[in-house]
């Protein structure tokens, strides 16, 4: 029998570095992120982790090797770049949400401008991803009136509103008081059980052990181990995955 044809992978990253100034982010990075696939990238504080999650929708710059996503390659300015920013949905630590705008506002206003969507039907689906994440009865509120987990659901919700190929996490939790972190993370969770592609940079181990398809372990810089949630966790390869992991779940 004929082997299937794989999918075109939704992003392929291959032979990428990055330097800030004398500092080395990104060595050689290849990295394949399959069409529904969740990739949990971990690793400690100053390992590339976020650089990469940036380079994918460009707001880091690369000084050598290729991304594409959905098969094409980034572009590098202009309105193909402001294209490909409305395909790849990106939440961050802080959830960078207008604090003049109402939520629906915050929600609406790529649809309306980016998407060139009806109002109507623009605030019709923001209304509904408002309730996918909990929210329903906040559409008219100022993201100041909001918790900080109430916060990042929204921010969650405006990038879905866009219909994104991918969306990409970056510390979505880390700025949040333990007791918000779930609400968040469930949302993801559910969001990955959906067939969502997603990146996620993440300290949250629980949360890549159960929704990650695979685990990217980064140090230095470098992808120092890739495996499923199950091989890294109770089986990691690498002394530095072994150093990581005996101070990481120890807590």
């Amino acid at each position: 029998m004929e082997a299937t044809q794989p999918k075109t992978p939704m992003v392929s990253i291959s032979g990428v570095n990055k330097h800030f100034g004398d500092l080395h982010a990104l060595k050689d990075i290849d990295l394949t992120v399959g069409d529904g696939e969740v990739v949990v990238l971990i690793g400690p504080s100053g390992s590339g982790k976020s650089t990469l999650c940036r380079t994918i929708n460009r707001l880091e710059t690369v000084d050598s090797g290729d991304i594409t996503v959905a098969g094409k390659p980034l572009p590098a300015e202009g309105r193909a770049l402001a294209n490909l920013r409305a395909d790849v949905g990106m939440v961050f630590q802080h959830f960078n949400l207008f604090a003049h705008l109402t939520v629906l506002q915050n929600i609406t206003l790529g649809p309306i401008k980016v998407r060139r969507t009806p109002k109507a039907k623009a605030e019709e689906r923001a209304r509904q991803l408002l309730e996918r994440v909990g929210l329903s009865g906040k559409a008219d509120v100022y993201p100041s009136q909001l918790s900080g987990g109430q916060q990042q659901r929204v921010a969650i919700a405006r990038g879905l509103a866009m219909d994104p190929k991918l969306m990409m996490f970056d510390e979505p939790t880390s700025a949040l008081d333990p007791e918000m972190i779930n609400e968040v993370l469930d949302v993801m969770h559910d969001l990955a059980r959906e067939g969502m592609t997603m990146v996620v940079v993440t300290h949250e181990m629980g949360f890549a052990r159960r929704a990650a398809n695979r685990v990217v372990f980064m140090a230095e810089g470098q992808i120092v181990e890739t495996a499923t949630p199950d091989e890294f966790f109770d089986n990691p390869q690498t002394e530095r995955a072994q150093d990581f992991l005996s101070k990481v779940m120890t807590h």
